[in-house]
């Protein structure tokens, strides 16, 4: 049974990534190339970062530096220690498979590290997104606006990884389960972190 899920998940990616990879335009890569990078998506999350530092005013430090060491931890999980032991090699490295592949100026093509499970792009956006409406939440009156933003943010960034081949859909999906851990434990522990000071601050 095992075995035959195992099979399964394997040839959904292969046709997954290929149906997606196999769907590129000049124009298309250009774009999804710029948007798997951080800097295009930095003035807005400047923003938000902005409106953290608003609404915490002088606790604001404490919650960005979560933030901060949150993406960081999922980072060193992901990249740091599920890779290695995984050890599932990126489609871009797989001989199997065809792919259309991001030609670098200078001739060389992009394909990543060699190991691809699970996405360090998913699981840390993930994290970030996730932290970032938990945190700014309570201070929006309408939160459907952060909410679809920061999806779509998430979605967009993590599917130009298939798009290019460097990682399977099961990647990303990994991926995002260790930035929903991550997020939903950091934000926890923030909360309890932040209830004892202030237990400690009133009894002074």
């Amino acid at each position: 049974m095992v075995s035959f899920i195992h099979i399964n998940l394997y040839s959904l990616d292969y046709q997954l990534i290929t149906l997606i990879n196999g769907a590129h335009t000049p124009w298309l890569d250009r774009f999804l190339w710029a948007m798997t990078h951080v800097w295009p998506w930095l003035p807005m999350f400047l923003l938000l970062f902005g409106l953290t530092a608003l609404f915490y005013r002088r606790n604001a430090w404490r919650v960005l530096l979560f933030i901060a060491l949150s993406v960081g931890t999922s980072d060193i999980i992901s990249s740091g220690i599920i890779k290695p032991l995984v050890h599932r090699p990126r489609p871009s490295h797989n001989p199997e498979l065809t792919l259309h592949l991001h030609e670098r100026p200078n001739g060389t093509f992009y394909r990543g590290g060699p190991y691809g499970f699970t996405s360090s792009h998913a699981a840390n956006s993930s994290t970030l997104a996730i932290l970032l409406y938990l945190f700014l939440r309570p201070f929006l009156s309408r939160k459907w606006p952060l909410a679809l933003f920061l999806t779509g943010f998430v979605l967009l960034f993590c599917y130009t990884r298939v798009y290019l081949g460097v990682h399977y859909p099961t990647d990303i999906l990994g991926g995002w389960c260790v930035g929903f851990i991550v997020s939903l434990s950091a934000f926890t522990l923030y909360r309890h972190l932040d209830k004892k000071r202030q237990n400690v601050t009133l009894y002074r």
